[in-house]
């Protein structure tokens, strides 16, 4: 176990793992890579192959992505992390250097464009539960607040410069976009192939008891009968949901009901949306790594508890209200929230999951992110049929079902761990 004072020390960036220190850095390029092409690459297929295919394609490369990541994480735990993040690094150089190819000035492909899309998708999939599972191989509980508050600011700030990368040169300049994003990735894999080293557990491996000669159809099916894992991807699904409102029924809401004055100005639904956005970006990257620190000192269950109910409640003001400064305040609540429960959320699942079978869960647990964006599409459905308010009480139902299953694993947790008998220092 470790000491108080070394609980309440406050982490440092110098205090990590090499690993992490590494993937926090080819993380953030590896986000911005994906940011500065992925959101406008819908509106170029649309244009290219129109709207029914590009939706298609699209569905088609999320779907590769899931089965990809399943496939990954079972076969991480088996053969190691390091030589399938090289593979999967080394196909989104080929890539990314053939989407620069078949955008530059000696050749227009679209056909060359649609597979390179997926196969960067594929590498994405392959890389994303494999990264996690590596940040907990090497990783203590009192390290992980930080490097999950630290991560989330890094994913975030890495969003909003790829989003501002492929506005000023995806439509116009896609062949230098492209060949930036390719250099980027090949320093990338030369980072992994010489700097990172193997985290997997061989003594895991070497247990009698570990699952390694599963299949991977039992190996998830496990997984999934884990009732422990379940209610955590229930409470996942159902908070991760709420966000996935924002840019859907939220957005065409404020665009149909909202008009106001704000400083003597008009604003329309869409300028008090992009206010909210920009909000919650520059609060993130102002003050998600000291606010991580600070709360780290607090009990899991009180930061998740307020977290989730600020969250709760930005996101129900947003379904409904139309008076600007309600609506500031509110994306204020749900980002101060998010900040609260996002790094908890990280910490809970490292806890939770096998030696032996850490990539198969992380894996596992990206499916609750598309779990969650399809009720984000429903939401917009349901939104068209139910009033504004109607809307908000699904909201709070969601938000407080979510904190109903999180208080519930942490305190299992804590009932375990106030049972376990000290542990051995050496």
């Amino acid at each position: 176990m470790t000491s108080g004072k070394e609980e309440k020390r406050l982490m440092k960036y110098a205090d990590l793992h090499p690993n992490i220190r590494i993937r926090i850095i080819t993380d953030f390029f590896t986000d911005l890579t994906q940011k500065s092409i992925i959101p406008f690459m819908a509106i170029y297929l649309s244009i290219q192959i129109g709207a029914g295919l590009a939706g298609l394609l699209l569905t088609v490369n999320i779907v590769a992505s899931m089965i990809v990541g399943l496939w990954a994480g079972y076969w991480s735990d088996r053969i190691g992390r390091k030589k399938l993040m090289v593979i999967a690094q080394t196909l989104q150089v080929v890539a990314l250097f053939c989407l620069a190819i078949a955008n530059s000035p000696w050749m227009d492909s679209i056909i060359v464009t649609c597979l390179m899309f997926l196969l960067s998708s594929l590498s994405s999939g392959i890389t994303v539960p494999i990264a996690n599972a590596m940040i907990v191989d090497v990783s203590s509980e009192h390290e992980r607040h930080y490097v999950y508050g630290l991560q989330y600011w890094t994913t975030n700030v890495a969003v909003t410069f790829g989003a501002l990368m492929g506005g000023l040169f995806f439509e116009s300049f896609r062949f230098l976009l492209f060949s930036l994003v390719c250099l980027e990735s090949l320093a990338t894999l030369f980072i992994l192939i010489f700097m990172i080293r193997e985290t997997m557990d061989k003594h895991a491996l070497s247990c009698d008891d570990a699952p390694i000669q599963r299949n991977i159809l039992k190996t998830y099916w496990a997984v999934f009968q884990d009732k422990r894992f379940m209610i955590f991807f229930t409470a996942t699904v159902l908070a991760v949901s709420l966000e996935f409102q924002l840019d859907k029924y939220i957005a065409v809401r404020l665009k149909n009901e909202f008009t106001a004055q704000l400083f003597g100005s008009d604003i329309s639904g869409l300028h008090m949306f992009s206010l909210i956005m920009v909000i919650n970006t520059v609060m993130v990257a102002l003050v998600a790594i000291p606010f991580s620190r600070w709360i780290g000192r607090f009990q899991s269950r009180s930061i998740m508890t307020v977290g989730m109910l600020l969250y709760t409640a930005g996101f129900t003001v947003l379904a409904f209200s139309n008076w600007a400064w309600l609506l500031i305040s509110s994306a204020i609540l749900l980002t101060i929230g998010e900040l609260m429960y996002a790094p908890v959320r990280q910490v809970m699942l490292a806890g939770m999951i096998p030696d032996s079978d850490r990539a198969a869960y992380m894996a596992a647990d990206g499916l609750s992110y598309n779990a969650a964006a399809l009720l984000g599409s429903l939401g917009l459905t349901i939104g068209a049929f139910l009033p504004s308010y109607a809307m908000a009480g699904l909201y709070i139902l969601m938000g407080l079902g979510a904190l109903v299953f999180f208080r519930m694993l942490l305190r299992r947790a804590e009932e375990q761990n106030q049972h376990l008998p000290c542990a051995d220092a050496s």
